[in-house]
């Protein structure tokens, strides 16, 4: 992936969100071909192991399940709620982006950590974690 200098923070979430636009239309293939190494614990990421984390987070007896129902991504220019996102310098050089997920309509607690890692070509689009914040 090519980050310009010209605003990176802007450009890394105009790619979480058309990760999550993708997540949101079942373009499973797509989706993960953006992801381009697996994260520092040798995690690939799949669609079984994203829907089951998603699954596990937001079980049936989950205060999100029973105010929305059984989760499923959304696309997030239709999202309501407030969309939060933190992003900051890696200490080799690289960008990391931490963004909520669009969920059920609304943008929810779980967190997209993404890291940016300088490579020859450009840099490496990472899925750190999928998480609860």
């Amino acid at each position: 992936m090519v980050i310009t200098a010209d605003d990176p923070e802007a450009q890394l979430i105009a790619f979480a969100r058309t990760w999550f636009g993708l997540l949101a239309r079942a373009e499973w293939d797509a989706a993960l071909a953006m992801l381009d190494e697996p994260n520092s614990y040798g995690i690939g990421w799949t669609r079984e192991s994203i829907t089951t984390l998603l699954h596990e987070a937001f079980g049936s007896n989950t205060r999100f399940a029973m105010q929305h129902g059984a989760p499923w991504f959304s696309d997030p220019d239709l999202a309501g709620g407030t969309e939060h996102h933190s992003f900051g310098l890696l200490d080799e050089g690289g960008f990391w982006l931490d963004h909520d997920v669009p969920l059920n309509g609304i943008f929810s607690d779980l967190t997209a950590q993404f890291e940016f890692h300088p490579r020859a070509a450009g840099y490496a689009a990472v899925l750190h974690d999928l998480h609860v914040m």
